[in-house]
């Protein structure tokens, strides 16, 4: 393990009004001086508390912050500790073909889903610091509204109606009302974070007028940044027996009545807001996605598929059960790869783009022994690449507004407070840092890899500018197995590695969302002497000096800060490098130990229950004395 070194405290700068009023006051003094013996000296200004960057105030929200001085206030070490290769070979290998590039991989493909109600949450706003932070981590992300409400509690009006006293609920629910006021809110939160929108319209209270109204509201809001409107949401499931509390439609709902009721909306829809995208069906199934692929009139389209792969809930089928098991069986990924190539297929047939606009490893309400884990964190960071290596063009991972305690547990963030009483502050979960690591890769085309072992997955993305971005993902149990080295074979040559790596000790780990929201006034220790990562996922801190500046108050709306940025995560935790947000820029991550420049190969040591972002930099070959001539 490499010890960083302390970082020397940060300098205290006084404000200018404040170097004024001292101005001032040493004047006042001088001419009192003049008049009396007896003066005192001016009393010394109590110095404005800084924060542990210099030139970067306390409790600064990560969103103002340059990432890069983040990672380097961190100490990362310039070489990754454990990364180098082992002296007893290569234990598995990597393959990077050549050829002509394949899919497009881009900004936006990586977002997330939140239920439509949550249009009219007011902490959906610009200024909700931890919010803004969490978009920005995910690099321009599409931002979906959708969700089990939408055809069941979401309520829009632009007349301010009264909500319906109508509709069927079940205990516990109400109806939420979404205004065209609460559409500008969440615009401006859009323009700032610079994310795509699609938004959904009640299919269950059939009203294509409604619906059109609501496409037209939400363009003036989003302008481009509207990239679609679902109409309804899993349509499929809209019966599922009498007793059963998601059914909204009787026995005859099928897929002839369903396309005929989108044809009908996508009209209302176009004649207010003519070539807006219509997204449909929002289904698990290939013969509902295909009723409306083929339901007339509604051209632009894309097909939305959504995909939870281990969702039995019961015991039905065992293998699709969220067990630890399941989510690290090939057979899974099998699944999936069936899934959304039949979608890919169906979509290509169409002539129309693929989104999957809702996904998680897991469906079935509450905690089991998968929520809020490594694993399902490692699912997400594979799965994120796994679909868009289908040709999926974007992916929105299902999530909530909820609190921590008592929301949903495989929301990718959650916000302090309780149920009944949410707070402002945010944080993501082990899911939510997998999709900030995968949306750090910047833009590229999808190169083809193979491996030589169904517990190692692989994919590559040439970047177009000498770099290309690989993602390994290691499938075996981090509390049993050993470290594995790893062979890259490459069509060309690389000057070095540098890598960024998501893990944790076991499969059931978890990111320790808690204290992120824990008071942290009075600490003005420079704790950010930071540790750096180490072979087992620890993170040791090298301990700071500590100064004597007074305590201070913590925002209680602000989890994601810098002073918690420069904190690791500790030992037993889930974490990217040994810390939550933000991930360490491309430019800043520690290089991989032993590459040799002008090698066609890379050797890389990988723990199991991992995924690590390599970027390698290829040679830049001189040109022969004719190409320079």
């Amino acid at each position: 393990m490499v010890a960083a070194p302390e970082l020397a405290p940060a300098p205290v700068f006084p404000s200018s009004r404040r170097r004024r009023s001292v101005a001032f006051l040493g004047t006042a003094l001088l001419l009192l001086t003049a008049c009396s013996d007896q003066s005192e000296p001016a009393p010394t200004p109590e110095p404005e508390p800084t924060g542990p960057i210099a030139g970067v105030e306390r409790d600064a929200p990560l969103h103002s912050v340059d990432p890069a001085k983040v990672a380097q206030a961190r100490n990362l070490p310039d070489t990754y500790p454990g990364s180098s290769a082992s002296a007893d070979g290569s234990e598995a290998t990597v393959t990077l073909r050549g050829g002509e590039p394949g899919e497009d991989y881009r900004h936006g493909s990586v977002g997330l889903s939140l239920e439509s109600t949550d249009l009219a949450d007011p902490r959906m706003n610009r200024d909700n610091a931890d919010l803004v932070t969490v978009l920005d981590s995910l690099h321009e992300p599409t931002l979906r509204f959708g969700g089990n409400s939408t055809d069941r509690r979401f309520f829009f009006t632009a007349s301010d109606e009264p909500i319906p006293k109508d509709w069927p609920l079940n205990e516990g629910e109400e109806i939420t009302k979404v205004t065209p006021e609460d559409l500008k809110r969440v615009a401006k939160l859009a323009q700032r974070t610079n994310s795509s929108v699609i938004i959904s319209a009640n299919l269950a209270r059939y009203h294509p007028d409604r619906a059109g109204e609501l496409a037209r509201h939400a363009k003036e809001a989003f302008g481009d940044r509207l990239v679609g409107i679902m109409v309804g949401n899993e349509p499929n499931g809209f019966y599922q027996g009498k007793t059963n509390d998601l059914t909204i439609k009787g026995e005859d709902w099928d897929q002839e009545t369903y396309a005929k009721q989108l044809t009908a909306y996508a009209k209302a829809i176009h004649e207010r807001v003519p070539n807006l995208r219509i997204v449909a069906p929002g289904a698990y199934s290939a013969d509902w996605w295909n009723a409306a692929a083929d339901a007339p009139g509604t051209d632009p389209m894309a097909m939305a598929v959504h995909q939870y792969p281990l969702s039995e809930c019961g015991s039905q089928w065992e293998h699709q059960e969220p067990t630890v098991a399941n989510a690290v069986d090939p057979a899974t990924r099998d699944n999936i790869d069936r899934l959304v190539g039949q979608a890919a297929e169906d979509a290509a047939d169409h002539t129309m783009p693929l989104w999957i606009t809702e996904t998680s490893l897991s469906a079935c309400s509450g905690s089991n022994e998968i929520t809020e884990t490594l694993v399902a964190a490692v699912h997400q960071a594979e799965y994120s690449m796994r679909v868009q290596e289908h040709g999926v063009e974007r992916v929105a991972a299902h999530s909530s507004l909820a609190s921590c305690e008592g929301g949903a547990p495989m929301s990718v963030l959650c916000s302090n407070g309780t149920l009944a009483n949410p707070e402002e502050a945010f944080s993501v979960r082990a899911n939510g840092l997998a999709l900030a690591l995968i949306a750090s890769i910047p833009e590229g085309n999808m190169v083809e890899t193979s491996t030589s072992t169904d517990n190692l997955t692989s994919y590559a993305v040439d970047h177009g500018n000498g770099t290309v971005s690989v993602v390994l993902t290691d499938y075996r149990n981090p509390a049993s197995a050993k470290d594995r080295t790893t062979n890259l074979r490459l069509p060309y040559a690389v000057d070095y590695a540098t890598q960024s790596q998501l893990r944790g000790p076991s499969w059931t780990s978890e990111y320790p969302v808690a204290s992120l929201f824990e008071d942290h006034k009075g600490t003005n220790d420079n704790q950010g002497s930071s540790p750096s990562p180490s072979p087992t996922g620890s993170a040791s801190a090298s301990g700071g000096a500590a100064s004597s500046a007074p305590d201070y108050p913590a925002d209680p709306n602000v989890a994601l800060s810098v002073e918690r940025a420069l904190q690791p995560a500790g030992r037993q935790s889930v974490s990217v490098d040994g810390y939550g947000l933000p991930i360490t820029p491309v430019g800043e991550r520690p290089r991989v130990g032993g590459v040799k420049s002008g090698s066609k190969t890379v050797d890389v040591t990988l723990p199991a229950g991992s995924t690590t972002v390599l970027t390698l930099k290829k040679t830049q070959l001189s040109p022969s004395p004719k190409e320079s001539a």
